[in-house]
């Protein structure tokens, strides 16, 4: 019987179990954020750090370099010293040191090195061809028992599959609630999600943030605007066009990914539920799985999972967002995984997260290190 995991946030996610037949215990191992978490973008299976464009074409190629800053935020910076918004291969974490490729279709280039706030942007040249993003590589420095890391390391080299798993970050690191968001809009209950969204303040939370939950769960949402910091930009956005309308469909698609983006984060839940449900029946895993839009398409874990879930459709006619079917592989590639001088390094496919592997290696509560 695989063993279930004891941690709050695990379950919260939908990641119920562990995959590997291990009784470890949680190994009580540090990773400093971000300078010891370092994520680089492969294209067509190798690190962005080396790419090197055709210097032919309308592509205008940049490496990006951030640390410790949102994708929402390095995007605004890039736009602004590019003067457009730059198209991008894939989202990489917040707090972290991460690299990776945007360009820009046509227009002047921003030549050299341009620094803003915690990004980096270089000019690489121009570029002809589509830009294939096949996965990331990571390389992480985990302090703590390094005996006990090797052997782990080692047990999951021998046979390099695990779940694939959505990590925290799809759901919120220090606000771990996009999928209950989504599942309050798919109810219809846009109210709940309004609330869920702009109010209900988490303990890790920084006191700023606190306050301005704080102050729209008491009904003073004029003196949370005025409170909100900064970094609530996208909150305050959302307040802004509640105050004005009193309707809390036009205050949610006010939200800047919109409200398909937390629709997709309970559809992400529920794949998690499910891909749980198989592991806990020990039987072989499919080769892909599938939440449909409609929980009448779906099968088998899932339909049942839907079913206790009380959906009929990943969608919100009120605010008329849906979410897509979804096909996901059931397992991921941990590629060249070692343990090495620079620390634990290894690769993913694209869209696979490094916290389900460092869940499945440390055990321990996922606070000490998703991020």
């Amino acid at each position: 019987m695989p063993l279930r995991s004891p941690h709050w946030l695990d379950r919260h996610v939908g990641m119920l179990v562990y995959y590997l037949d291990e009784g470890w215990p949680p190994l009580g191992a540090t990773i400093r954020r971000p300078e010891g978490f370092t994520v680089i973008e492969e294209v067509s299976g190798a690190p962005c750090t080396e790419f090197r464009p055709s210097g032919r074409g309308n592509m205008r190629v940049y490496l990006l370099a951030k640390v410790g800053v949102d994708h929402a935020t390095a995007v605004r910076l890039a736009s602004r010293a590019l003067g457009s918004r730059p198209h991008h291969l894939g989202m990489k974490d917040s707090n972290a040191v991460t690299y990776q490729l945007v360009y820009t279709l046509g227009g002047r280039p921003r030549p050299g090195r341009t620094r803003l706030n915690g990004v980096e942007l270089t000019y690489l040249g121009d570029h002809d061809s589509r830009l294939e993003h096949t996965g990331n590589r990571f390389i992480i420095r985990v302090e703590g028992d390094q005996a006990e890391l090797k052997g782990r390391v080692e047990r999951l080299a021998s046979a390099p599959l695990l779940p694939a798993f959505f990590g925290y970050q799809r759901f919120g690191l220090v606000r771990p609630n996009s999928h209950l968001v989504g599942k309050a809009i798919v109810r219809g209950d846009l109210r709940e999600a309004l609330d869920l969204l702009l109010g209900r303040p988490f303990e890790a939370e920084p006191e700023a943030w606190r306050t301005f939950r704080r102050l729209y769960d008491d009904g003073r949402p004029e003196e949370a605007l005025r409170a909100a910091p900064r970094s609530l930009w996208p909150e305050a956005r959302v307040l802004r066009a509640l105050l004005r309308s009193s309707d809390p469909a036009r205050a949610i698609k006010a939200y800047p990914m919109g409200p398909g983006f937390f629709i997709e984060a309970y559809q992400s839940y529920i794949f998690n539920l499910c891909l749980s449900r198989l592991i806990e029946a020990n039987g072989a895993l499919p080769r892909a799985l599938r939440v449909p839009r409609r929980a009448s398409d779906a099968e088998g874990a899932c339909r049942e999972v839907m079913r206790d879930e009380g959906v009929e459709e990943l969608a919100s006619g009120q605010l008329g967002a849906a979410a897509r079917d979804l096909t996901r592989p059931s397992l991921m590639e941990v590629r060249g995984l070692r343990l090495g001088e620079a620390g634990l390094e290894f690769s993913l496919p694209r869209g696979m997260y490094a916290t389900v592997v460092l869940r499945e290696l440390l055990r321990q509560d996922p606070f000490t290190f998703a991020g």
